[in-house]
């Protein structure tokens, strides 16, 4: 009985040694490609990669990804900007709440957040998309710019893609709080909106890492821009009407590269997917280097 036990036990142990290293070696050769075929374009044509359009498809020259990195820019930053300060008063909201009409509604907030979470991405685009279509007749009356497919579409679907993430993080940190703490705030004199902002300072790692899980999500984001930010090659126009017209991103460069035969838009998705993995691993390095110690 013993016997079988152990073998019982021995057989699950190499079960999932041997899930942990095929995960490991995927992961690793995934990383491993990416960095190899990535970096390379990079250093045959850098700095342009940075700074230039895509070349003319099948042509000699790879030409940069410049309009792509700029349009990643500024839709990170509007979704950021936005999604940061409404997901930490939301969390705050649903973890403070002392009335009963504000717990109702806290529950219905929490409930609907996690329920976005479990969205695909495609189908929180598509809906972005569909509420901006329905939209376009009557707010072109006082935008005539006004489109679908657009800076401002894919900023919005970034940020009802990310805010979940983040608002879940921040709430449960701050469930988590002793409730001494809470009660120490009050008994200063401090009210409600005080008390939530020590609360927050006590959660500071938390908040760090809620806002690169967020950060992280934006900048890695693909399907939800397919039918909002849509894609383009070209620098943006930085002028009154940014807000309304398509604009590219590097994950979009990744995807529509990487589907056609010219061999220099290959190499230049390959080239994008590196300095995505360096973005990310920059945004990694920066979140542990804020939690140290914390």
């Amino acid at each position: 009985m013993r016997t079988a036990r152990k073998l019982k036990s021995a057989a699950i142990l190499s079960s999932l040694l041997a899930a942990f290293l095929l995960t490991v070696v995927l992961v690793g050769h995934i990383i491993a490609t990416v960095a190899y075929r990535g970096l390379a374009v990079v250093a045959s044509n850098f700095p342009r990669v940075f700074t230039d359009i895509p070349a003319v498809p099948g042509a000699q020259e790879v030409g940069g990804v410049g309009p792509h990195l700029l349009g990643t820019a500024l839709l990170v930053a509007i979704a950021f900007s936005i999604g940061v300060p409404i997901s930490l008063l939301a969390a705050v909201f649903t973890a403070e709440s002392l009335k009963p009409w504000e717990r109702k509604l806290g529950k219905v907030t929490r409930l609907m957040t996690h329920m976005l979470i479990e969205f695909p991405t495609i189908v929180v685009g598509l809906s972005v998309y569909g509420i901006m279509s329905a939209l376009t007749p009557y707010v072109k009356t006082f935008v005539p710019g006004f489109k679908p497919f657009s800076l401002l579409s894919g900023a919005v679907a970034l940020f009802l893609v990310s805010v979940p993430y983040m608002y879940a993080q921040v709430e449960d940190g701050l469930k988590s709080i002793p409730q001494h703490v809470r009660e120490a705030a009050y008994s200063l004199g401090a009210g409600r909106f005080l008390t939530s902002y020590v609360l927050l300072k006590y959660l500071k790692s938390t908040v760090y890492a809620a806002l690169s899980i967020g950060l992280a999500r934006m900048i890695s984001e693909t399907a939800a821009l397919f039918f909002t930010a849509f894609g383009s090659d070209v620098y943006p126009l930085l002028d009154a009407q940014v807000l309304f017209r398509p604009i590219g991103s590097l994950t979009l460069a990744v995807y529509y590269f990487g589907l056609t035969g010219y061999e220099n838009w290959v190499d230049l998705s390959w080239a994008a997917s590196f300095i995505l993995f360096a973005l990310s691993l920059a945004l990694f390095t920066v979140s542990k280097f804020l939690l140290r110690g914390r």
